[in-house]
């Protein structure tokens, strides 16, 4: 009869464990990322960033193009979402809000990308400069202050760049 007992209980907790798996509420935030060109899109990274802070938590798609936050890393509060996905841009931005024991779904919708230059990292556009890798290294060190793209996409002319670069290059690092 103990054994019986024993048998009930380890079965009831693990019925109990495996309801709470799949409990959707587990999951703060989740949605699907779609694009008219790919449908469901894979690998997309999907950022959270609760308002008044600097943290900022990121999950990737899966092979569905579905994302989900747990409710360990999202506390309730109101949240922008963000996406890094090469050649593709949120189609719209709206904040979500995460109430305490709630779970939320908002699908991301993605669109071709109208500047694909402002999503290069400071290492892609080092690369894009020409020159040789001793030219370039006096230019690595403005990433300090500001990215490459702000020096690439510059109106200045090479007469009036010298001067700004000469009183820039006194900042400390």
């Amino acid at each position: 009869m103990g054994t019986r007992i024993l048998g009930l209980v380890t079965a009831a907790v693990l019925v109990a464990v495996c309801l709470r798996a799949q409990n959707p509420t587990s999951f703060a935030l989740s949605g699907q990322v779609t694009s008219t060109e790919e449908g469901p899109m894979e690998g997309v990274l999907v950022s959270a960033k609760k308002a008044d802070s600097t943290i900022t938590i990121t999950v990737a798609s899966d092979e569905q193009g579905r994302y989900r936050f747990p409710s360990a890393k999202l506390a309730p509060g109101r949240y922008v979402l963000g996406i890094r996905a090469v050649g593709y841009d949120l189609e719209s931005t709206r904040p979500v809000e995460i109430a305490p024991g709630k779970s939320v779904t908002a699908g991301l919708k993605l669109v071709k990308a109208h500047d694909l230059a402002s999503q290069l990292s400071n290492t892609e556009w080092l690369l894009s400069f020409a020159g040789t890798e001793q030219q370039k290294a006096s230019i690595r060190n403005c990433t300090h202050c500001h990215t490459l793209e702000r020096v690439a996409r510059s109106r200045y002319d090479a007469e009036s760049f010298v001067p700004v670069v000469g009183r820039m290059s006194t900042y400390p690092q």
